[in-house]
């Protein structure tokens, strides 16, 4: 089971936890197939899968209790209850400390990108919980506390539409097939795609769909199949519908997380990653080392106060543009010909403002010569 499942997982128990230590009388497989429902935890599960989360909860000590009932039909069904003793005593109150409270409310905030999803309704449901055991005074002290820390650039809030979200996280949690009507910033009008969703990405205060395409819009181009496709990053704000479909896929062995360790964006290419050695001057040095440049860089302290880092996987069309944006404190070291194209970048840059500086820079020599020239 991969981390995502075993976190869905955990999330249902929790929830079954609940519905059964709040439930009256013992409730079937089906009902609490509905009331997970209800909650928005599931879209469609089969009730083996729900025995064997009960199951689940006996095996970690709860007292579950198994027993018979009438179904609407006038069958019996099992029914199941978490006894008295062991195990109603899991979900009582917790003693809840302003720090504790405080991580959380704020952990809420960067989630806001996520409203809509079974993330941003997992972490509300539980403030609310813990809102109902914790005193006024508390909470508007929380409130007040908030205000010192700031979160730059804040969140939006309910930036994407619902309806999205859930379709592509039921995809994700079922491995599903999804169709997707997106607009690249290539293209003028959207297009659709037939991807393998494997993971949401948040990503800069975005929302990315990481999978792999396994369809084409185009007849005339020949996909390789998904197995052999690079991951593909799909921006949430250019996804006009998503529409998950019945056919299932395999998952990468792969993770997502591991796919990027190498970058330091979200940046995936089909070309090979290579060695670069660079050098920043001393005068960035430090952020260089803090931020990091780089997630796996290796630093040498040099002795005027500059670094040389050392990285051994990194793709050209990622790094290239974050040289340039140090400007004349970075210089590259290796690859040859990075430094070639840097050269050309820089050359080209030159080119755009050295013509509108030529003729005032010839005006203020002129200026100068018709003054030497009355003295």
């Amino acid at each position: 089971m991969d981390s995502l499942s075993r976190h869905e997982q955990l999330l249902r128990v929790f929830h079954l936890i609940d519905i059964l230590l709040s439930a009256k009388q013992p409730l079937s497989t089906m009902e609490l197939k509905d009331r997970l429902q209800s909650r928005g935890v599931i879209d469609e599960m089969s009730e083996k899968n729900i025995r064997r989360d009960v199951e689940f909860l006996g095996k970690f000590g709860y007292a579950v209790k198994a027993s018979k009932k009438r179904s609407p039909r006038g069958t019996l069904c099992h029914a199941w209850a978490i006894a008295s003793g062991r195990g109603a005593a899991e979900l009582s109150a917790p003693a809840i400390s302003l720090p504790e409270l405080l991580s959380l409310a704020v952990a809420r905030d960067f989630l806001a990108p996520l409203a809509g999803t079974f993330y941003w309704r997992g972490i509300s449901q539980l403030i609310a919980k813990l809102e109902k055991i914790a005193t006024p005074e508390l909470l508007a002290y929380v409130d007040a506390h908030k205000e010192g820390l700031v979160v730059h650039p804040k969140p939006p809030a309910a930036k994407y539409r619902s309806r999205t979200l859930n379709a592509i996280n039921r995809a994700i949690r079922n491995t599903l097939e999804l169709s997707i009507r997106y607009t690249s910033l290539a293209d003028k009008k959207p297009k659709t795609y037939l991807i393998h969703p494997e993971a949401i990405v948040l990503y800069d205060g975005s929302i990315y769909i990481a999978g792999y395409r396994v369809g084409s819009d185009s007849p005339k181009r020949r996909l390789k199949p998904a197995s052999e496709e690079a991951i593909r990053f799909f921006k949430l704000d250019r996804v006009q519908s998503a529409k998950p479909s019945s056919r299932t896929f395999q998952r990468h062995k792969q993770t997502i997380e591991s796919l990027l360790a190498d970058s330091m964006t979200i940046f995936r290419s089909e070309e090979p990653a290579r060695r670069y050695r660079i050098a920043i001057d001393a005068s960035r040095a430090r952020w260089a080392c803090e931020k990091p440049f780089h997630p796996r860089q290796k630093v040498r302290m040099q002795f005027d106060g500059s670094v040389i880092l050392d990285i051994d996987r990194a793709w050209d069309d990622e790094m290239i543009p974050q040289l340039l944006g140090l400007a004349e404190h970075v210089e590259v070291l290796e690859p040859e010909d990075v430094r070639e194209r840097m050269l050309e970048v820089a050359q080209r840059i030159t080119a755009k403002y050295i013509c509108r500086h030529l003729r005032p820079i010839e005006g203020l020599r002129e200026s100068r010569e018709t003054e030497g020239m009355l003295q």
